[in-house]
């Protein structure tokens, strides 16, 4: 009998699906025993896996110890993480199988990422070159030679029995991050974080929990798709002293993996999963406390409660007397607490050993030196560009535009910017301009395709649509108020071919010049609404509040119906309350 069955019988069921259907593991094992890939009918079962319910979340989260995570007290806190990232590669790291997040269960399976005897592993080489991004990206060295190592453990998401891993002889090591003001840190923090290595390793397959029902025990159902699917594991040092900091470190790290293109799905999508270990020590003694793992967080807030709430624990055993114990756990976001999985494993348990079959990988520097060369623009590199001259943006709108959509903003707002800089009837050189197109792009136009339901990529209003709005706007053909309403057409219709000038034509929202027949109308409509507010106009006269004149101003251009520009109603209220 196979190891694997023995161990199998040890948990609940265990359960793979193959195209449509679930199969039970003795039949499984039956299968890999014989070579036949057969599989017994009256063990298939109809593929109806009901999504997990979602708990409610509580109404507070767990507090922080001390104000800031017992920094103030006599605990010092460590924290390291370990990141695994899904690499940008379109087929598994050992195997001819293709990657995906949305196939249908078990048909992206290679025979040797369902560990069928005899299948040897064989590295697929592109899957190296967005590994390198990432490292060159943090700053790390290149190891020219570097090995693959098995790391030995038995659990029904990993068929082979063992996951090949760069344990002993990394392919890159000793990098960097920087955490600072434009990671959302004070202006005076400067954090380094050390990344001690990064590894190329592979995923594991997707567990899916079924509860018991009335007519089936509990069972896992194992989705072998992500099996064996190209991961770039991130350590860093122990070096981090907050939670707080950990959570900058975690999306700057993302940010990084996506700019540089060698992950394109973020924690969001499940392309990023994190790790945390946490440690606390009296302070002024040598050392670090012991280690507590968190495994398999799977957001920023996650990572950071989970630290909060280990904290707290740790300091809570300790001051009661008790020792802390070297345990992984998982984390329960519902109760906002974690919960022991097991003890902590060291070395000695996962049995690392260099994979035989596999042999040593060699990185040419000229690879090196050319990924260095084309490697993109880092998202340091992108706020600064955006906070200098020309586009003059604040840190809180760059660094908005940088997170949102994978960078697609950043692309849609310079083409904007470029677009109207071409332009003769656009004031070249304004200081304003960046900061205009800033605003229509993160707040006008995000605004109302978020209340339309349409997202980022289902939106369909070009950067030219914009650019032809804003230069209306800016030359004076269209207030402020008429730019939004053409604005909301834009989205309402969500067509690239509908022209901003066919809108202001067809719906008459030209700014008019005014002769003085109406400049003598506007008096009388200005006259109307002054005598209609007698306090608010006596409070601007009297000089108590003259910023109210502002509010005259917004009511003399909303009974023009927006088509007066704002000057001419600003100089009409000036002179009434100067007379």
């Amino acid at each position: 009998m196979p190891p694997s069955t023995s161990i199998l019988r040890a948990h609940r069921p265990f359960v793979v699906r193959y195209p449509g259907q679930w199969v039970c593991p003795s039949c499984l094992t039956q299968s890999r025993r014989l070579h036949t890939g057969t599989i017994e009918t009256s063990h298939l079962q109809p593929a109806t896996a009901p999504p997990p319910t979602k708990q409610p979340r509580p109404a507070k989260s767990t507090p922080k110890v001390g104000g800031r995570e017992g920094t103030d007290s006599k605990w010092e806190v460590t924290v390291g993480l370990e990141i695994h990232a899904q690499l940008n590669a379109p087929r598994k790291l050992f195997s001819y199988a293709a990657t995906s997040f949305n196939a249908p269960p078990n048909t992206r399976v290679a025979p040797f990422d369902a560990s069928i005897p005899g299948i040897q592993p064989k590295l697929n080489i592109p899957t190296i070159v967005p590994a390198i991004r990432a490292a060159v990206a943090f700053d790390c060295r290149i190891n020219r030679r570097s090995t693959f190592d098995r790391k030995h453990y038995f659990y029904k998401d990993q068929p082979n029995g063992y996951q090949i891993t760069q344990f002993y002889h990394p392919f890159a090591s000793d990098g960097k991050i920087v955490l600072n003001e434009l990671d959302g840190l004070d202006p005076s923090e400067v954090v380094e974080i050390g990344i001690k290595q990064v590894q190329m390793e592979q995923d594991t397959a997707k567990s899916i929990f079924q509860p018991s029902t009335e007519d089936t025990p509990a069972r896992t159902l194992v989705d072998l798709n992500r099996a064996g699917s190209a991961l770039v594991e991130i350590i860093t040092t122990p070096s981090l002293k907050s939670s707080k900091h950990a959570a900058a470190c975690l999306k700057k790290i993302q940010s990084i993996l996506k700019a540089s293109t060698a992950a394109i799905d973020g924690m969001e999508k499940g392309g990023v999963r994190c790790d945390v270990n946490v440690s606390i020590q009296e302070k002024g003694l040598p050392g670090l406390g012991r280690r507590v793992e968190i495994k398999n967080l799977n957001s920023v807030k996650a990572v950071q409660e989970s630290i909060e709430a280990e904290i707290k624990r740790q300091i809570g055993v300790r001051e009661s007397g008790g020792e802390i114990e070297g345990e992984t756990r998982g984390w329960d976001a519902v109760r906002g607490e974690s919960r022991k999985l097991r003890s902590k494993e060291g070395e000695v348990d996962y049995r690392y050993k260099p994979d035989a079959e596999l042999p040593p990988l060699i990185i040419d520097e000229s690879l090196v030196s050319h990924i260095k060369s084309t490697l993109p623009p880092l998202p340091d590199q992108i706020l600064l560009e955006l906070m200098n001259e020309p586009f003059a943006l604040t840190l809180k709108d760059a660094r908005t535009m940088v997170d949102l959509d994978d960078g697609a903003r950043v692309h849609y707002y310079k083409a904007i910017y470029e677009d109207l800089s071409a332009r003769q009837d656009v004031k070249q050189g304004s200081k304003h301009l960046g900061k205009l197109i800033g605003n229509w792009t993160l707040h006008e136009l995000g605004g109302r395709l978020a209340s339309s339901f349409i997202g980022w990529l289902d939106n369909q209003v070009t950067a030219a649509q914009m650019a032809d709005l804003l230069s209306n706007l800016q030359n004076g053909t269209l207030t402020a108020g008429n730019a939004k309403r053409v604005l909301d057409h834009l989205v309402t219709f969500n067509d690239p071919t509908v022209r901003v000038s066919g809108l202001i034509e067809e719906y008459d929202l030209a700014t008019r010049s005014l002769s003085e027949e109406d400049d003598e109308g506007l008096v009388r409509i200005a006259e109307s609404i002054i005598s209609q507010y007698p306090e608010k106009a006596e409070q601007v006269r009297s000089g108590k509040k003259p910023n109210l004149k502002n509010f005259f101003i917004g009511g003399l251009m909303k009974a023009t119906g927006g088509k007066v520009d704002v000057q001419a109603c600003k100089k009409v209220i000036e002179k009434m309350f100067s007379a």
